[in-house]
């Protein structure tokens, strides 16, 4: 990913900088919550959507007791111990942006969601979170849900207790696109269901947004999870 933006706005300070800069929106992080999840069901377990920063510590839990429409019911695999594995539950996982690892590039910021194994069990998660743009912890959603990038294979990741994986979230600078056509707000955050999972952690993160759904122009794009903390650059 090579950047074609000043190099101090990808500093954990001088990345919602940038954002304003891009288009005129900045705001602090801060609080969290759980909402009904976005999006089909499908696109929580990682099928294809239906369209598609500061601190370096801005954690929101995913400990969530609303739920959204029905996902794929927990599965069960041999783990290295050969216990069975589940599905991690929203309650069990902690949601955050990774702003430290953010970058941009060519119109485009890159920034990682982490999934944080909270519990004392190991557990699973597969494929595409689902990822929408949203006007609060119980706001309306913003635009299309994120499309899914299917550039990167989808692929099983186990997290022990206190384990990491990241998704990649890229999204696209909406000063590229007519105002009349986007119809540009603030979002006040995400909502994102961790693949698997019936409820949604809200991630506060004001970032500018298209209220309008442009076809075939995928304002927000996601990558199915990997394992680890994600490393600048490798988006």
């Amino acid at each position: 990913m090579t950047s074609r933006w000043p190099s101090s706005w990808l500093s954990p300070s001088g990345f919602a900088a940038a954002i304003a800069a891009a288009a005129a929106a900045a705001a602090g992080l801060a609080g969290c919550g759980s909402v009904q999840a976005p999006g089909s069901a499908a696109a929580a377990n990682g099928s294809a959507a239906s369209s598609s920063t500061a601190s370096s510590s801005a954690d929101a839990s995913a400990d969530a007791s609303a739920s959204g429409p029905a996902s794929a019911s927990a599965s069960a695999s041999a783990s290295p111990s050969g216990s069975a594995t589940t599905m991690c539950a929203a309650s069990g996982l902690r949601v955050r942006l990774d702003i430290a690892a953010a970058g941009v590039a060519a119109g485009s910021y890159y920034v990682p969601l982490e999934f944080t194994n909270t519990t004392g069990q190991a557990c699973q998660l597969t494929g595409y979170p689902a990822v929408a743009f949203t006007s609060g912890v119980a706001g309306q959603q913003i635009g299309a849900e994120a499309a899914v990038d299917r550039t990167v294979r989808a692929a099983t990741v186990l997290l022990a207790p206190g384990g990491t994986a990241h998704a990649w979230l890229r999204v696209l600078n909406t000063a590229n696109y007519p105002a009349g056509k986007c119809h540009p707000v603030t979002a006040a955050g995400l909502r994102v269901v961790a693949p698997g999972s019936e409820s949604a952690a809200y991630v506060p993160h004001p970032v500018p947004a298209c209220k309008a759904v442009i076809q075939g122009s995928e304002i927000l794009t996601v990558r199915p999870v990997q394992q680890g903390q994600a490393q600048r650059g490798t988006a």
